[in-house]
């Protein structure tokens, strides 16, 4: 296969959980929501800070389905700000099914640099300037039936073919997992990048030549360092796909 001739580099971030209402109302739940909202402007700033070619937001970039119009336009606004094209796919907690928050979105009332994948079977996106090929699928129902990387279309040649998907990465095929992305799926795509969401920390899945990992969640949800991270991908012609974890401040 033909390959890219220039570099490509990214932000790859997901899990960020906007308006969580894990901690309840009052003052500990609202001072935890302003702060998820500071992790999610930091990324924004981070990606505009490095000139990012793209950025990818795979899944949950809300905690629900149940937001205020104030907290979607705080999220469609950061997007915005963004000085690079966003590509973004729904995950279990933003699910795309009869109460998505996605469904009556006014196309105007988007970002002019989002490109939101909300076709269940997927889309394929292509930027010719970045000779980067992007596919993902809209996460309906969190269930062992749905299989994220179903329907991943073959490689393109002359393009870094990069994926999203949000669910479990899983070694045992037992039919019992959620959303499973198995080892075998992952090798068998040839892809360059599989960018993936679910798990809230960072983690390489890897497999043969196809780099794969989980960014962690860039949002303060835990007290350890597994919080405030996203992954900064670099695609380099002739050179091996470097992943590398970077903070985020908050």
């Amino acid at each position: 296969m033909h390959r890219p001739r220039r570099p490509v580099s990214f932000v790859h971030t997901s899990d960020v959980h906007l308006e969580t209402d894990s901690f309840g109302n009052g003052p500990n739940g609202d001072r935890l929501r302003e702060r998820v909202r500071r992790s999610f402007s930091g990324v924004i700033d981070l990606a505009n800070e490095r000139e990012a070619d793209l950025l990818l937001i795979v899944g949950d970039l809300f905690d629900s389905s149940r937001v205020s119009d104030a907290a979607l336009r705080f999220a469609l606004g950061e997007v915005g700000r963004a000085v690079m094209p966003v590509v973004m796919i729904p995950g279990n907690h933003d699910a795309h099914d009869e109460r998505s928050l996605y469904a009556n979105l006014a196309t105007e009332a988007l970002p002019a640099n989002l490109h939101l994948i909300l076709e269940p079977e997927g889309r394929v996106i292509d930027f010719p300037q970045l000779e980067a090929r992007i596919w993902g699928r809209a996460l309906v129902e969190h269930s062992p039936d749905y299989r994220p990387l179903s329907g991943m279309p073959a490689p393109a040649p002359e393009r870094w073919n990069i994926a999203l998907a949000h669910g479990l990465f899983t070694e045992e095929a037992d039919g019992m997992r959620s959303s499973p992305i198995t080892p075998a799926e992952i090798e068998a795509s040839a892809y360059d990048y599989i960018a993936l969401g679910h798990i809230h920390v960072f983690g390489d899945v890897s497999q043969g030549a196809t780099r794969a990992a989980y960014c962690g969640t860039p949002a303060p949800l835990y007290v350890s360092d597994n919080a405030g991270w996203v992954a900064w991908v670099s695609c380099v012609p002739g050179e091996a796909v470097r992943v590398e974890r970077l903070a985020v401040s908050l």
